[in-house]
This record gives C-alpha cells, sequence and structure tokens, in this order.
C-alpha cells in the first residue's frame, strides 16, 4: 500500500514538471450542435459561445435533458415560452415532445433569450437581468426587481438566477478563453 502511494506521488511530480517539444493544445469549447447553434445564433445577432455557456447550464448539451418543472430539451424551455414563440411566429404550438428536436429546441430558446436581452437593452446590467429572466421569467423578474426597491445589483445578490447567470456568464469567458488560445496556437 506505502510503495503503491509512493509510487503514485512520484508519478504526479514527473508528470507535473515534464516538459513537451509539442505545446498542448487547450480543451476544446463544446462541438455538440455547434454548427446550429451558430447558425440560429447568428440569425439573432447573439455570440455562439454565449448561448453555448447558456446551453451547458441548462442541459450538459444534451437534447433528451428535462427539467425538474417539465423543461425541454437542450435550452430547457418551458411550456409558456414555446407558446409565446409560437404566438409570436403565427405557428401553431408545438408538442413538448417535437420541442425535444434540438434544432426547434435551439429556435425557440434563442429567441426567447433574444426577447431577454432586448427588454434590458440598454440598462447597465443588460446581460446579466436578461439571464436572470431567462431563468426565472419575465413576470417573476419584475416582482423580485419590485421587492428588491428597483435595485438590480440587490436582485442579483439576492435571488439564485443571480448565481445561475453568473455561472453563465464565467462559462462564456471560458469559451472565450479558449477560442483565444486555438487562434494563438494556431499563429505559432
Amino acid at each position: 500500500m506505502r510503495v503503491t502511494i509512493i509510487s503514485l506521488v512520484l508519478f504526479f511530480i514527473l508528470t507535473a514538471f515534464s516538459v513537451s517539444a509539442e505545446p498542448v493544445a487547450p480543451a476544446a469549447v463544446p462541438t455538440r450542435y455547434s454548427d446550429r447553434i451558430e447558425s440560429v445564433s447568428l440569425q439573432y445577432g447573439l455570440n455562439p459561445r454565449f448561448v453555448q455557456a447558456v446551453i451547458w447550464r441548462e442541459s450538459r448539451f444534451k437534447a433528451s435533458a428535462t427539467g425538474k418543472k417539465g423543461e425541454i430539451g437542450l435550452m430547457q424551455l418551458k411550456m409558456d415560452t414555446i407558446r409565446d414563440w409560437a404566438k409570436a411566429h403565427r405557428r401553431r404550438v408545438p408538442s413538448s415532445e417535437s420541442v425535444y428536436d434540438p434544432e426547434l429546441n435551439l429556435h425557440i430558446g434563442i429567441w426567447r433569450l433574444d426577447q431577454a436581452l432586448r427588454h434590458w437593452e440598454g440598462h447597465p446590467e443588460q446581460i446579466r437581468l436578461a439571464l436572470f429572466e431567462y431563468n426565472a421569467g419575465r413576470k417573476a423578474t419584475l416582482r423580485r426587481l419590485a421587492h428588491c426597491g428597483g435595485d438590480t445589483r440587490l436582485l442579483l445578490r439576492t435571488y439564485d438566477s443571480g448565481t445561475y447567470a453568473e455561472k453563465i456568464l464565467d462559462k462564456y469567458a471560458e469559451y472565450s478563453r479558449l477560442d483565444e488560445a486555438v487562434v494563438e496556437m494556431a499563429q505559432f
């Protein structure tokens, strides 16, 4: 047992100090559904890495994900959002089963994210508030904001949806750094 522990410690020490002649490529940004995410995101003028960060938080890129309250698919859509999308696009409300389709789920979810961003346009905390709204819903966000006396910083610190927004922004920053590292590697 003692020999095994010593061997493992030595292995980790040697691994930590080993130098490779080849630069190590950074971990890649998720590629599952990347083409679809990029296409739909750009239709709405959103950064695909930002949308990927939302999807990472919502479903970890699992199209068949179902939330605790019945949220659906990649972007964890609620039926209210699906109905709003159908009304805005003058379409029949899709069945919950059909919304598991990644293409449709992305269209509805990215549309909803865009709506939230537009709603808070011009506000210094636009992105955080839009993410808060995406998570909690518009009515709940406005009700909670009123409860906080209109203090958006208090809102973001007090409710779980504020933490949700920060986790997405952290992941977005990580994805952006990975993109920069890949560009640097290509120039090497």
